[in-house]
């Protein structure tokens, strides 16, 4: 069933009910401009898929005044990163702090309800069940959109598709992406009693924990594997490049099964019910792969930009914030009466001084030198440290220097020494460039 938009009367159409079109809509429509956001799905967030965590600040900066009613599940206060090797040895650091508010985990259908229902009470007009198939372009500036049953036009349109920019392509703002630049997030969400789930991670009722693995896999790809909490359910995943999957010739489930298997992972969700499978693309392309961000009546905002930080899994805040500069630009393109690049670089501006381009900057190279150091990064490195941490660990009647030695002599000579001299050069390259 179709969806008729009764409000005609526009000075901005947002395209998509996400976080970053939320933010552009909320702030135009606190600049006193009439906004209408139009999303393809029928419930807010059907369509969504994320790890499990936002930002807390970025919620506050939104809305200051009704960020505590947000439906969150756990506030974060451990982070562990966990090096696994194909048996049951495991090196593991965390990182815990009991007061901390930097972050959440939530269920994206209710956060994305959450967010539009609170974006309504200040007027934002929504249309869901409404798919964007065409913009009208008239000399040479987009003017407004073609839905599947009519027309609706606004001076200005804000795309906030996500990661599937085929309207972004379709206005040449952005190449079509290339695999390597893509990473496939699959994930299962597994029911768990909370008693059980505080006494396994060490957590109190409204206590949170994150995990991100490297290894276990025992294959040739890129999979960097994530853990959350959530109040009575565990979600666990998968990051695989999506330029691997043709190569090792397996399917997603079949990857994130065997990591399942693994035996400290089976540790963690053990006794538990899987409730929820599923899959979605996350840009990739870092600094180096950044949309257009805008033309003639059209700014780019959120994952159909590219503002995905994966290093640090930001990528709703980046959306949140990008559509708050984006949403004041708006507002002075109105005020000006001038919807021209001239007017809407001023988005660009404001982006390349905000933190968003300072950090994806900074961590162009990451990417990049984690696909190419792959077998390092996830087999070999998390192998070796399970080793030293034996030998530590170890009480046998040997002198230690020995056992030692014979640490130094596996670094040395069970690994080609040009790829030795490859990982360190790219490890401080990336190093140098994060902190100059």
């Amino acid at each position: 069933m179709y969806n008729t938009i009764m409000y005609t009367k526009a000075d901005i159409i947002v395209i998509g009910a996400g976080p970053a079109g939320i933010a552009a809509a909320v702030k135009a429509k606190r600049e006193g401009l009439n906004v209408v956001v139009v999303e393809r799905g029928k419930l807010y967030g059907s369509k969504n898929m994320f790890g499990g965590a936002v930002y807390l600040q970025s919620i506050k900066d939104l809305f200051p005044d009704d960020w505590q009613s947000c439906p969150i599940e756990r506030k974060t206060v451990s982070h562990g990163f966990e090096f696994l090797t194909n048996n049951e040895e495991d090196v593991s650091f965390t990182y815990s702090n009991k007061n901390s508010e930097e972050s959440a985990t939530v269920f994206r259908p209710k956060f994305d309800e959450w967010l539009v229902e609170t974006a309504k009470k200040e007027g934002v007009y929504f249309a869901p069940s409404t798919t964007v198939r065409d913009f009208i372009i008239e000399d040479n500036k987009v003017t407004g959109i073609k839905t599947d049953i009519e027309e609706l036009r606004a001076p200005l349109t804000i795309i906030a598709e996500g990661v599937n920019t085929l309207l972004t392509e379709k206005l040449d703002l952005k190449p079509k992406s290339n695999p390597k630049d893509i990473i496939l997030g699959v994930k299962e969400v597994i029911k768990l009693d909370q008693k059980i789930i505080n006494e396994r991670f060490n957590l109190e009722d409204n206590e949170g924990k994150i995990s991100e693995f490297f290894g276990g896999l025992d294959e040739d790809i890129m999979g960097l594997g994530i853990l959350y909490t959530f109040k009575d359910h565990i979600a666990i995943g998968l990051g695989l490049s999506l330029a691997d999957l043709p190569v090792i010739k397996k399917e997603p489930y079949v990857l994130l099964d065997k990591f399942k298997s693994h035996p400290q992972i089976q540790k963690l969700i053990k006794d538990g019910l899987s409730v929820e499978y599923s899959a979605h693309l996350i840009p990739d392309g870092g600094y180096k792969k950044l949309s257009k961000l805008y033309k003639d009546g059209v700014l780019v905002v959120g994952d159909a930009a590219g503002f995905i930080n994966p290093v640090h899994f930001e990528g709703t805040n980046l959306a949140i914030y990008s559509g708050l500069i984006a949403g004041e630009v708006a507002a002075i393109a109105h005020k000006k009466q001038d919807y021209t690049s001239k007017t809407l670089k001023l988005y660009k501006d404001k982006i390349y001084k905000s933190f968003i381009i300072e950090d994806l900057k900074s961590y162009k190279n990451v990417m990049s030198m984690v696909y190419g150091r792959k077998k390092s990064i996830f087999k070999f490195y998390p192998e070796l440290m399970a080793d030293f941490f034996s030998k530590f660990t170890s009480s046998k009647p040997i002198p230690k220097k020995k056992l030692y030695r014979a640490f130094v002599k596996k670094v040395f000579f069970s690994r080609n020494i040009t790829e030795m001299f490859a990982d360190c050069f790219e490890f401080a390259k990336v190093l140098i460039e994060v902190i100059k």
